[in-house]
């Protein structure tokens, strides 16, 4: 998830996605590579797919978006939140 987690910061979608995905592969519960990557989706332009991530994080939480206040940089908390609203208004 990590490498996915830095190539979203660096605007890399493509990777990104692909590594979220590796990421669901070996943990297919873990809340924090759904959230990633209904972001990247969002970003990329893909809402129907964004969209069905969000549901499918609905299944393992209510907390669709997290607070991310801790995070120091405000542009990646920005581009975090925003492709992440985004993916959940079209869920």
């Amino acid at each position: 998830m990590g490498i996915g987690v830095a190539h979203f910061f660096a605007r890399r979608f493509e990777e990104a996605k692909a590594a979220l995905l590796q990421s669901l592969q070996e943990k297919p519960n873990w809340a924090p590579s759904y959230r990633y990557l209904a972001a990247c989706y969002a970003h990329m332009g893909r809402l129907a797919e964004a969209g069905e991530t969000v549901k499918r994080l609905h299944t393992l939480t209510n907390a669709v978006v997290p607070s991310v206040t801790h995070w120091r940089n405000a542009e990646h908390r920005e581009l975090f939140l925003s492709g992440l609203h985004l993916a959940a208004k079209v869920a």
